[in-house]
């Protein structure tokens, strides 16, 4: 059922990204066909210099409009199902489905996760369109050979390792991003009026409780959170430091992500307020 849920959720939300994906594709296409048309061809007088400065200036801001658009309505789309389709009117359907609350949640965090990472790819690749050229990749081609005759298996294991840490980081980030949207809007849904109103103040109040816990769990001298600076020095080998920051920023961001994830569920079982 879960994968029925993911289904239904990628064709809802697919509408706005994939258009978002190609429209800054195309932008970045535009702005580098813009530049290059700059120097190759001039106007005479003031007026086509003008005109062709103006044309280039608004495809570049365009441009970037796009590459920060990307996120943004990642983010807006992630909070905008979430609330439309669990806490208005189509929640009374979404509940009554046999399919437990966890899946329904599960749907958005993984279609929500996905988008994220296809800002970042869209956005990488817009960027590289922009700036690519022969000379570029043969610099890359030349770096590429001189890291491949000085890999060992040391440095390949944990050349590998890190890339999978990353990528197990970025997963829990995405997750824990929309969970801090999604328990602000539980919570504040749960009340019978001014929903919206409650989901705003209770997103501040999760996120200034936030900071003030992990802000005296660090006056504390907790472990971990007070010992970075041993991680980082001479009594452990650096790979072994960068590692073990690595996997204690993954566990704080996941144990904080589990809070906000057990409130969500919480409060859609227990005290959800439909409107």
């Amino acid at each position: 059922m879960l994968i029925k849920l993911m289904k239904h959720e990628f064709r809802a939300t697919a509408r706005v990204m994939l258009p978002l994906y190609l429209v800054t594709i195309l932008l970045a296409l535009m702005t580098r066909a813009s530049a290059l048309w700059t120097k190759m061809v001039t106007f005479e007088g003031l007026t086509g210099q003008s005109f062709l400065a103006l044309l280039s200036g608004i495809i570049a801001v365009g441009f970037s409009l796009a590459l920060i658009a990307t996120f943004v309505v990642a983010v807006v789309l992630t909070i905008q199902r979430f609330r439309s389709n669990l806490m208005a009117d189509e929640g009374y359907v979404m509940f009554s489905l046999p399919v437990s609350t966890h899946s329904l949640v599960w749907s958005k965090l993984i279609v929500s996760t996905v988008w994220f990472l296809g800002a970042v790819i869209i956005d990488i690749v817009a960027v590289m369109t922009l700036v690519a050229d022969l000379a570029m990749f043969q610099e890359l081609g030349r770096v590429f050979a001189e890291i491949s005759q000085q890999l060992t298996a040391y440095n390949l294991g944990n050349g590998i390792l890190f890339l999978v840490e990353l990528a197990v980081l970025f997963v829990v980030v995405c997750l824990a991003a929309c969970l801090d949207f999604y328990a602000p809007l539980a919570i504040g849904h749960s009340f019978a009026q001014h929903k919206m109103l409650l989901s705003v103040a209770f997103f501040f109040a999760i996120q200034v409780a936030t900071q003030i816990i992990s802000g005296t769990l660090l006056m504390a001298g907790v472990p971990f959170l007070d010992s970075l600076t041993i991680w980082l020095s001479s009594q452990v080998q650096p790979m072994a430091a960068a590692h073990g920051v690595m996997w204690g920023t993954i566990l704080i961001t996941a144990i904080y992500g589990a809070i906000l994830y057990c409130l969500t569920i919480r409060m859609l079982h227990r005290r959800l307020n439909l409107e």
